[in-house]
């Protein structure tokens, strides 16, 4: 699920200000963008993630500015001239075309600085991290859980559908299962017509076997099974958008069991309005599986 969540707070000198951002994700994916003198703390903020989040991919961007971080650079006069005279030097030797403009001396003072040792964050500068970190994060949960409302809203109407969807199926079953025997029938029939026994006899088809063999038929191509199935994957969906916590790859298994009960259903029947009800089953189980990609 996508979102955002900000928070920053200011403690002495140290200032800390973290962004946390999701994208969609099957699992939880976590990147971290924090300066190297502080990539000690990337642990403790990991923990910070996945004590709330579950599954996406989130970035957390951390920026620590302490008193050394705001450090200028004064140059005087005399510091000024000397560095001109040095630049006057450098240009009768060849080393420079010009003068040294003012940004170019300010560029020379810097990189004539001695390197600085990095910042050894403090016990109080650590937990400062850590909290406005967990408030970022608490941001980007709200904001998720405003966007995961509107995801249920619209599963509910896809699963409403989709429920109406089966209830046709099963209803249109029982008038093909009862129809079933004597239309076997008679196609068996007609196509036998006029035929006569293997051994010349002249015996006609035998009832109890056509009989057996039409009530296999109908078993083999009866959908009672899938239908009970489907209704149960279906209360199990509803279930599961009930819990609390993380159901994101519950429901995205239930997606695919519903999907494979339809197209059993689909491979089985011979009629035409049921076969029209399985294609509109399968597109409202696509709109399902793309919603639940979305959920966590």
């Amino acid at each position: 699920m996508t979102g955002i969540g900000e928070a920053t707070e200011q403690r002495g000198p140290c200032r800390v200000t973290v962004t946390a951002r999701s994208v969609n994700h099957r699992y939880l994916d976590f990147v971290v963008r924090l300066r190297a003198p502080y990539r000690l703390l990337e642990p403790e903020l990991r923990a910070v993630v996945a004590s709330r989040i579950r599954r996406g991919r989130v970035e957390l961007g951390v920026e620590i500015e302490t008193a050394s971080d705001a450090q200028t650079v004064e140059l005087c006069d005399e510091t000024a001239d000397a560095l001109q005279r040095i630049a006057r030097r450098w240009r009768r030797r060849g080393l420079v075309a010009s003068d040294l403009s003012a940004g170019e001396l300010m560029s020379a003072v810097r990189g004539a600085r001695p390197e600085r040792v990095p910042p050894v964050m403090g016990a109080e500068e650590r937990a400062l991290a850590v909290r406005v970190s967990q408030r970022a994060v608490a941001a980007l949960v709200a904001e998720r859980e405003r966007e995961g409302q509107v995801l249920e809203d619209a599963l509910r109407g896809h699963l409403s559908e989709l429920r109406r969807t089966v209830e046709a199926l099963a209803a249109r079953r029982g008038e093909v299962v009862d129809r079933a025997p004597d239309e076997l029938e008679r196609r068996v029939r007609e196509l036998l017509e006029g035929t006569e026994a293997a051994d010349g006899s002249g015996a006609g088809l035998d009832p109890a076997r056509l009989a057996q063999e039409v009530a296999l038929l109908i078993e083999r191509s009866d959908t009672a099974e899938e239908l009970e199935r489907l209704g149960g994957h279906l209360d199990g969906f509803e279930t599961a958008m009930a819990e609390e916590g993380a159901v994101g790859r519950r429901l995205d298994f239930l997606t695919q069991e519903i999907l494979r009960e339809l197209n059993t259903i689909g491979s089985k029947c011979r009629d035409l309005a049921m076969q029209r009800a399985v294609v509109e089953g399968k597109v409202l189980c696509e709109q399902l599986r793309e919603q639940v990609q979305n959920i966590e």
